[in-house]
């Protein structure tokens, strides 16, 4: 497995590598690839919507996906994101309060049918733990997962920003529909 590492409003350029797995009882046969790309976020001041704090975040986000061809020709994405070292501090109103970022469950499932490229919208939630007296907030992070007609899955970066619960906007991540582009 390669790592890709990539600049905040860059595009993912990622490697991967493939294996095959023999299922137990048969001769059959299913080729996974997994893929994991290092999105590094960069100190990015956003607005907290529930109280207005202005918050600077920034760390490295880790996606590791996991396709396996089915025998429709179909393949089942298995996307797992973490952000371990995102901290940030809020800059406005003052005094400052550092937060730390603690990963929610982040870990989905896909199924992505042909025509390929095929592409689809991922959501991961960050849950940011202030410091002092502040409140709770959710880094989202908004990417644009494509699926290659050879099982490689290429993330990009398509938006980040803060909310005060997830539940509000699809329960905390997952799959906000399959556009089959």
């Amino acid at each position: 497995m390669r790592l890709a590492f990539l600049g905040w409003r860059g595009l993912a350029v990622t490697a991967g590598s493939v294996f095959a797995i023999v299922m137990g009882g048969g001769a059959a046969l299913a080729q996974s690839q997994t893929t994991t790309t290092v999105i590094h976020l960069p100190a990015d001041p956003m607005t907290n919507l529930c109280n207005g704090d202005v918050v600077n975040l920034s760390g490295d986000l880790y996606i590791t996906t996991t396709t396996t061809q089915n025998s429709n020709g179909s393949y089942t994405v298995d996307s797992v994101a973490a952000a371990p070292n995102l901290t940030g501090n809020r800059i406005a109103p003052p005094p400052p309060i550092g937060y730390k970022g603690q990963d929610v469950e982040t870990s989905h499932s896909y199924n992505a049918p042909p025509p390929y490229p095929s592409s689809f919208d991922d959501y991961h939630y960050t849950k940011l733990v202030p410091q002092g007296k502040g409140p709770v907030m959710y880094l989202v992070v908004a990417l644009r997962e494509t699926v290659a007609p050879d099982g490689t899955t290429v993330p990009t970066l398509d938006k980040t920003y803060l909310v005060c619960d997830p539940r509000k906007y699809g329960g905390g991540g997952g799959d906000r529909g399959h556009d089959g582009d």
